[in-house]
This record gives C-alpha cells, sequence and structure tokens, in this order.
C-alpha cells in the first residue's frame, strides 16, 4: 500500500468491484482511454482483475481516496521490463474526482515506487491526440511528445491519431 495526503494505492478487493465496474462501463471515459466500450459486469471486471494482478510484466493499483478508502480510479503499467527499467503508463480517474490533484499525487507515489522497488527509470504512454486535458496532464507531469501514430485509433467512422509520449522517473 502506497499512501498519499489524499489518495491510497493499494490491491483491488471484492468490495472495489462495483466502483470498478462503473468506471469500466463509463462509455465516454473508457473511450477516452481508447478501450472498446462493452458491456462489464462484475464476473468480467473480476476477471479482468485477476488476469492482471497475475501478469508478471504488469503493475495494477486501485486509486483510493484516504479520507473513506472510496475507490477514484485505478493505474498500471505493463509491459513492465526490469531488464531495460521501463514501462507502459496506463491511469483512469473517475470524472467526479478529476481536477483535485488525485491523479499528480497517484503519479508521485507511483513514481517514487517504480523507482525504488524496481528500478524502472522510464514510462511510456498513448494518448489521443484529441483529449487535451490528458495531453495537458501528462506534460505538467513531465512526459514530452516522441511521436505520432496518424489516424490510429477508431471511434465510430472517425481515425484519430494517438500521440506517443515518454518520461524519465527522478531518482
Amino acid at each position: 500500500m502506497l499512501l498519499g495526503e489524499q489518495v491510497t494505492l493499494r490491491e483491488w478487493r471484492e468490495t472495489d468491484l462495483p466502483a470498478l465496474a462503473e468506471l469500466r462501463n463509463d462509455i465516454a471515459l473508457q473511450a477516452l482511454l481508447m478501450a472498446r466500450a462493452r458491456p462489464n459486469p462484475i464476473d468480467r471486471v473480476r476477471s479482468w482483475l485477476v488476469k492482471r494482478s497475475n501478469q508478471t510484466d504488469m503493475l495494477f493499483f486501485v486509486i483510493a481516496r484516504r479520507s473513506d478508502d472510496a475507490v477514484v480510479g485505478y493505474v498500471q503499467v505493463a509491459a513492465l521490463d526490469l531488464f531495460q527499467g521501463t514501462g507502459d503508463l496506463g491511469i483512469c480517474l473517475a470524472p467526479t474526482a478529476q481536477g483535485r490533484g488525485n491523479a499528480h499525487e497517484a503519479m508521485a507515489l507511483l513514481y517514487a515506487h517504480l523507482r525504488t522497488a524496481s528500478g524502472i527509470r522510464k514510462l511510456g504512454l498513448r494518448v489521443r491526440a484529441d483529449n487535451a486535458r490528458a495531453l495537458a496532464f501528462y506534460k505538467r507531469e513531465g512526459y514530452r511528445e516522441i511521436g505520432r501514430l496518424e489516424r490510429h485509433y477508431r471511434e465510430g467512422n472517425a481515425f484519430i491519431d494517438v500521440v506517443l509520449m515518454e518520461r524519465f522517473l527522478p531518482g
């Protein structure tokens, strides 16, 4: 468990399933994350979590409010390569928890943990080019654009560019 002032990063629990299912079923939010929206009943969310928990190249944390332990999102680092010291970042934060410093604090906790516990030195990510809020957040977090996949993500009949970003972790 990683404790911040506002949030905690921790393992998922059975009691988290309804809140995580709500996030996974938020069609607009999942579209911003470039995930295919589909019905996610509790059993499917549980299977998704178990799969992530059992992957040796994945780190997954629930983001919970420290005050009441309520789930406000999740963060994951996929494609963890301990030899190279790299991984791919993904974060999902409930719309009601955005703009309150929760993501920034969760990232600071994650960066410190990755650097000290795993020797991870660099994270990469992909973000929709039309997601101005996420792009601004990542730039404030020290990420820089390193490339672009043109017309890469499909939403309906439109194809949207995807921005590739990376940052080196402090320390």
